[in-house]
């Protein structure tokens, strides 16, 4: 009797929390990267949170079950491209922007990703995500032959806060506190689970755009959530992105525009803004929000080709 193919899996998912002690959690740096789910059988295939398959936009990580013991496995972890050490969001989402089976060649070797695996969810075929986090965590060990294309991260006990203070003086995005005894809840936001970030953060949808003084630049991004299935204004974003980035969206917004309006804004923002198809999702920090609803101090930090529209609510 053959093995039973492996199942498509949406990761589970953390929730928002400020920095603890705990003995009853581990914690682990939070990587700023794509998540994706590692499915390893005699080829190595590679899902984005979404199921969508990011396999041939990292063509770098395609042998990855020849690293991999005990298969057929899934695991889940980050992709992430490293910039002088530290993760860099930017030049990885340089490289999802990618579609020329050439230019991501050339690039998988400029600017190489990195699998950080930090969850096992099958293995020898089995599903173990029923298994106690610490069971996983050493099965995952056990499992993986580490390198340059494959890393498993190394993890502290009790002390969340000072590693939370270590890793935000390093510059990297925070620390994820995980419960030892608990399963893994596949497509659930859990509180098993629960992400400490310096600032805060959102996908929100691109819904418009406004251009600088001279008009042949963009000024700023329009954004939107959504509630009960309406898009809801939540504000504008005008930097972070860097003057090529910056003329990459503007390419791209101007492809998509639409002379409907997307979603309902103040009076004197109308007469500015460019509305767009509400089709692109970017991923924005920001310190907290207004009365109304807007994002205070926003920041871009990169289109998340990774999420569709509709997985974006609108900030509390």
């Amino acid at each position: 009797m053959g093995q039973e193919p492996l199942p498509l899996i949406r990761p589970m998912l953390a929730v928002n929390s400020l920095p603890f002690d705990s003995d009853l959690h581990l914690f682990e740096i939070k990587w700023d990267g794509y998540r994706g789910l590692l499915y390893l059988d005699g080829n190595t295939a590679l899902r984005s949170r979404n199921l969508l398959d990011l396999t041939g936009k990292f063509p770098e990580l395609g042998r990855l079950h020849q690293k991999v013991a005990r298969k057929p496995a899934i695991l889940d972890g980050e992709i992430v491209v490293f910039e002088k050490g530290k993760p860099s969001f930017a030049r990885l989402q340089a490289r999802g922007r990618l579609n020329n089976p050439q230019r991501i060649s050339r690039v998988s070797v400029e600017s190489p990703a990195v699998y950080v695996a930090f969850d096992v969810l099958y293995a020898d075929g089995k599903n173990v995500m029923e298994h106690p986090l610490r069971e996983r965590k050493t099965l995952l060990a056990e499992m993986v032959n580490p390198g340059a294309e494959i890393i498993v991260p190394d993890f502290i006990l009790q002390n969340g806060r000072s590693f939370y203070d270590a890793c935000v003086s390093r510059g990297l995005e925070g620390v994820v506190a995980k419960k030892l005894d608990s399963v893994y809840l596949p497509g659930r936001r859990s509180i098993y689970w629960q992400k400490f970030r310096h600032t805060l953060e959102a996908e929100l949808v691109i819904c418009g755009y406004q251009t600088g003084a001279s008009g042949r630049s963009l000024g700023s991004l329009v954004l939107g959530g959504y509630r009960k299935g309406k898009l809801i204004y939540q504000g504008k974003v005008g930097t972070g992105f860097s003057t090529t980035e910056a003329a990459a969206l503007l390419e791209g917004l101007r492809k998509i525009e639409t002379p409907v309006a997307t979603l309902e804004i103040p009076l004197p923002e109308k007469k500015r803004t460019h509305w767009v198809r509400p089709l692109l999702v970017c991923s924005i920090d920001y310190l907290t929000t207004t009365r109304e609803g807007y994002l205070r101090h926003p920041v871009y930090r990169g289109i998340r080709w990774d999420k569709t529209p509709e997985e974006c609510p609108a900030v509390p």
